[in-house]
């Protein structure tokens, strides 16, 4: 009974896609936008001796191995900015982010199991840190394909949240229509996501996590300028007083290593 309510639960979070994910296309990096897509990431602690640029040339053999499977998956690793760790909290010292649509997910595994030069790839990742799998889909809000496309550049602002009690769906989905409608010509990021903990994830903070994706720190800044002086400060107040219960945004930076090769 205890698992049937935990699937019960999880059809219900994942709330119904908005008939278009606004920007300047349909598609980005082979990805279907109207449709729900595949975020795995691992988070990872580096082992004794090791260090970020360890991690990082890890990452490059991991994106090399991908294109010579010819993989329709992305891969970036980031590494904290502004994270929630303190003199008693830890974080991830870093986080590598696969990312494609579900079938790509399932294909690239199948190659890479296959694969022995993949074999010895995850003999270095497991050298580097001890790192876990997890498993979300992606729901596009607003992807500006055309900017994600031009820059490899990633500075991304997520962020935990779960909804107030009594808050339904439907009537956060549309309070997330509107606050894009009123705030994307004012705002500075090139993406937002809504992702969805799927595999993996028993013990996720929250119902699902905001994913903005940022091309420069300069951008981010030029929307926390907005939030402090601009009037952003009011829609943000209510959300979090009337809709959301949430973590506190935390920010993460990284450069794309490998894009899918379709």
């Amino acid at each position: 009974m205890i698992q049937r309510k935990k699937i019960l639960a999880f059809l219900l979070v994942v709330w119904p896609l908005s008939s278009l994910a606004q920007g300047n296309d349909e598609n980005y990096d082979g990805i279907n936008l109207n449709r729900l897509g595949a975020m795995q990431y691992e988070l990872c602690q580096l082992n004794p001796g090791m260090d970020l640029q360890d991690a990082d040339r890890q990452t490059q053999s991991a994106g090399a191995e991908f294109a010579r499977l010819k993989l329709d998956l992305g891969i970036i690793t980031f590494t904290p900015f502004y994270d929630h760790a303190d003199a008693t909290h830890k974080t991830a010292d870093y986080i590598t982010m696969v990312y494609g649509s579900i079938p790509a997910m399932g294909e690239a595994w199948d190659k890479w199991e296959k694969s022995e030069k993949a074999a010895k790839v995850m003999e270095g990742r497991d050298k580097v840190g001890e790192c876990h799998f997890k498993f979300n889909y992606v729901d596009y809000k607003y992807m500006e394909v055309e900017r994600l496309e031009k820059s490899s550049r990633r500075v991304v602002q997520t962020e935990w949240c779960t909804r107030k009690p009594g808050v339904t769906i439907e009537a956060l989905e549309a309070q997330h229509v509107s606050w894009l409608e009123k705030t994307k010509e004012k705002s500075n990021f090139i993406g937002w996501a809504i992702i969805h903990p799927r595999l993996g994830q028993g013990n996720a903070p929250g119902e699902f996590f905001h994913f903005f994706i940022y091309d420069s720190v300069g951008n981010l800044m030029k929307d926390e300028e907005w939030i402090a002086n601009g009037g952003g400060m009011e829609s943000a107040t209510d959300y979090y007083s009337s809709y959301v219960d949430c973590s506190g945004p935390s920010v993460w930076s990284g450069t794309i290593a490998q894009r899918p090769s379709n």
